[in-house]
């Protein structure tokens, strides 16, 4: 068996960020905005008048829409007004909807160079799972994906990886590119060195055998970081 690679989360020197910190407030701002307003209506044919207040009391409850639709049955019963079960289950049917309406976007065309439907998808995926986790999209010549597989699943800190068997499996599925992504728990997708030895790993083997890394793409709660973007593929 070869040896893992870990994926790992760890202190870097900070990247020169791409937006101003005010230009990611006032974003984040539209952001809570749109989504207390797409909740409220959401909710309104259960709640009435009372949707907005609701939505409100709940995202502030919950810190984001997505964490939200990731509660589970439990976590729901337990933070929204008792005696309401048809709202935990409108809550818990919508989550599966929007993931497959992101991956239906994201599978509708290429994702190279364009990634913008792939972050989309891979961010409501695996950017508020409790531990780490690689998920890799294998491509066909035309960079459309042919298969989405997570690869590895590890701790709240770390996950281990095998380049070799990520090959393996694009040479069997006659993919000739993929794009790596992973999260980070913590919510801060600041890639680690290990993270870049890791990336530099994959790229290395992937083109012995004339594959293409396009791209590793770390996800957090707060955002996500490309490495083709940083410059590091």
């Amino acid at each position: 068996m070869s040896t893992p690679l870990h994926l790992h989360e760890s202190h870097l020197p900070r990247y020169p960020a791409r937006e101003s910190e005010d230009g990611r407030q006032a974003l984040r701002q539209a952001v809570r905005t749109d989504s207390e307003r797409h909740l409220a209506a959401l909710l309104a044919p259960l709640c009435g008048p009372d949707s907005d207040g609701l939505s409100i009391a709940l995202l502030a409850r919950f810190g984001s829409l997505p964490a939200l639709l990731r509660a589970n049955r439990r976590t729901l019963e337990q933070r929204l007004p008792p005696g309401r079960p048809d709202l935990v289950d409108l809550l818990l049917a919508v989550r599966p909807l929007v993931g497959d309406m992101l991956q239906a976007e994201m599978l509708d065309g290429p994702v190279v160079p364009d990634n913008r439907a792939a972050v989309r998808y891979l961010h409501a995926a695996m950017a508020h799972e409790p531990a780490e986790q690689v998920r890799i999209l294998y491509l066909d010549a035309k960079n459309r994906i042919v298969r989405d597989e997570v690869v590895a699943r590890g701790s709240v800190t770390k996950t281990d990886i095998f380049p070799r068997e990520i090959i393996r499996r694009a040479l069997d599925l006659g993919a000739t590119g993929l794009i790596m992504a992973h999260n980070h728990p913590s919510g801060d997708p600041e890639p680690s060195h290990h993270d870049l030895t890791a990336t530099r790993a994959v790229a290395d083997a992937a083109r012995l055998f004339d594959l293409v890394l396009h791209d590793h793409i770390v996800l957090g709660r707060g955002g996500y970081r490309s490495l083709r973007e940083d410059g590091y593929l």
